[in-house]
């Protein structure tokens, strides 16, 4: 069996300060050799996520950066982890089908892969390799050769996202504001704590406001969920409690822990939402459930 193991940010960089000898990273220096003995023993995965990409890609230091990417690329061979949201489509079949029989056949989705189409399955638009310019040398590729040079084709492309910096990201045109996830998290949960209070809720009632609110924000998923099943959403709301509406969101893993964890910061005041939070409860909190075999460090 495969242990995976999901690194949080700090812990990639403490991993690659100590593979360059940084004085930061020499209390690093065991861990990092027992990792590369765990890697080439085949028994241990280091996954990254669509957020390892994403925290990468903020360091504007080429250096750094990309001393970064070495640790990544050596430890997780590109093994990746595709994002909740990419999960829940599968959960809704199931949960579905447990109530009403339907689907016959739930859509499936694999939670682990290799590399960022993985991660972005068909979110993402993936160039192939063009040999359109050069007709008579594609025409002459034996097949065998081909297959090759797509494969490396797909390396190089893996290889140069996960090193991209902002400089390249500015150049493309990309605007992090449009997929500034963290602090939009953030917001949404500001609001929803000062309704709490404002409320004065307290106990269960946070944890049935965490899931009601949960519920409106995937309500579109349900919606083409149960039309995959020719049921109308108001025939499914009209067929459960509003006890029920709540033991179908605790029905949903990835939403159930995701729940559990945001209704526990929702019970204490003293912390303020950060994007941190983002990362630390929606990210990989909410797959680690699917495979035995898990461990995350933060």
């Amino acid at each position: 069996m495969m242990l995976r193991v999901y690194l949080d940010q700090n812990k990639w960089v403490d991993l690659a300060r100590a593979a360059v000898g940084h004085p930061l990273g020499e209390p690093f220096q065991d861990a990092l050799a027992m990792c590369r003995a765990a890697v080439q023993s085949g028994i241990v995965s280091f996954p990254l996520d669509m957020y390892r990409y994403w925290e990468t890609s903020k360091r504007g230091s080429d250096r750094s950066r990309n001393e970064v990417v070495d640790v990544m690329r050596e430890l997780s061979r590109q093994h990746t982890m595709a994002v909740p949201v990419a999960v829940l489509d599968h959960e809704l079949d199931l949960a579905l089908q447990r109530r009403y029989g339907r689907p016959a056949r739930p859509r499936e989705q694999k939670v682990f892969g290799v590399g960022l189409r993985h991660i972005a399955g068909d979110r993402m638009e993936w160039p192939e390799l063009d040999l359109s310019r050069h007709p008579q040398v594609a025409a002459a590729l034996p097949p065998g050769v081909r297959a090759q040079l797509d494969n490396a084709f797909c390396e190089y492309l893996e290889e140069y996202l996960l090193r991209a910096g902002p400089t390249t990201y500015r150049g493309l045109g990309f605007d992090r504001a449009d997929s500034n996830h963290a602090e939009r998290f953030v917001e949404f949960e500001n609001k929803l704590s000062a309704a709490i209070q404002q409320r004065g809720l307290t106990g269960d009632a946070i944890d049935i406001a965490v899931r009601a609110a949960d519920f409106g924000d995937i309500k579109p998923a349900i919606i083409a969920a149960l039309q995959n099943i020719g049921m109308t959403y108001e025939q499914f709301e009209g067929s459960l409690t509003a006890r029920g509406l709540l033991q179908f969101m605790d029905d949903l893993p990835t939403r159930y822990v995701t729940n559990v964890l945001r209704s526990a910061k929702h019970r204490q005041t003293q912390q303020k939402w950060e994007p941190n939070d983002f990362t630390d409860i929606v990210a990989p909190e909410a797959v680690k459930i699917f495979e035995a075999g898990w461990l995350g460090i933060h």
